[in-house]
């Protein structure tokens, strides 16, 4: 039962499709220039973070008709100054990219505009809908769809700062004020999205079962902590 909470699985072949149609410029600019600037945020909002973000931007976008080269873009210059300040990453991060010389070369301004307004919108917590479709598809894909993305975000943002029984206690008060029954990013449902549904089930009953959940929150804490003493 345990392991059934942490799992999430892609269909990779169909991942590796979409990644096919960037721009191989556009991708090259970014994994060299824009993907290590992500080394300097906390482990929620990392790589790692990114290539999760991209799976399901390709996935949830599987019915529609997109440009792959702007979806892609918004996803790499999302959280890219979570560093800087995480209160108004949205906003930094979407300037950062609007202001971006390469990006200004490769798209038109109509396309920039796009990309800016979908980064600046893609926050679960924001109170208004995205202004555009890649804001939408962006702001769905971002939300955690497994336990352990969660735990490893928000486990990730202050571990090190805190002991192990009050962050994962942290974890869980965070958990109730988001996906809780009353949470704010449980009725933001922008696109079809059965991942993120079954997450909200899942989470509910971790949060009506606190004892499960600081079992699993207490396995994540321990990976990480080893991760983090190897590197």
């Amino acid at each position: 039962m345990i392991d059934e909470f942490l799992e999430c699985q892609f269909d990779d072949l169909y991942i590796n499709s979409c990644l096919d149609k960037v721009s191989l410029e556009l991708k090259d600019y970014c994994i060299n220039n824009i993907i290590p600037i992500y080394e300097l945020n906390d482990k929620g909002h990392s790589k790692n973070h990114i290539d999760y973000v991209l799976k399901r931007s390709f996935e949830i976008s599987k019915n529609y008709d997109i440009n792959y080269n702007i979806l892609y873009v918004c996803v790499m210059f999302h959280d890219v100054m979570c560093h800087v300040d995480r209160e108004k990453h949205e906003i930094l991060s979407s300037l950062y990219a609007y202001d971006d010389i390469f990006l200004n070369k490769f798209f038109d301004r109509e396309d920039m505009l796009l990309i800016r307004y979908a980064i600046e919108d893609h926050r679960a917590s924001s109170s208004r809908m995205p202004r555009n479709f890649y804001g939408r598809i962006l702001s769905s894909a971002d939300r955690k769809v497994s336990i352990k993305d969660y735990l490893v975000s928000s486990l990730g943002f202050n571990l090190g700062k805190l002991e192990k029984d009050d962050l994962i206690e942290d974890s869980y008060r965070h958990a109730i004020k988001k996906f809780g029954k009353d949470g704010y990013a449980t009725s933001k449902f922008y696109v079809n999205d059965d991942k993120y549904e079954k997450f909200l089930r899942d989470i509910q009953y971790l949060i009506e079962h606190k004892d499960i959940f600081f079992v699993l929150a207490e396995k994540v804490y321990y990976e990480l902590m080893n991760k983090s003493s190897i590197e």
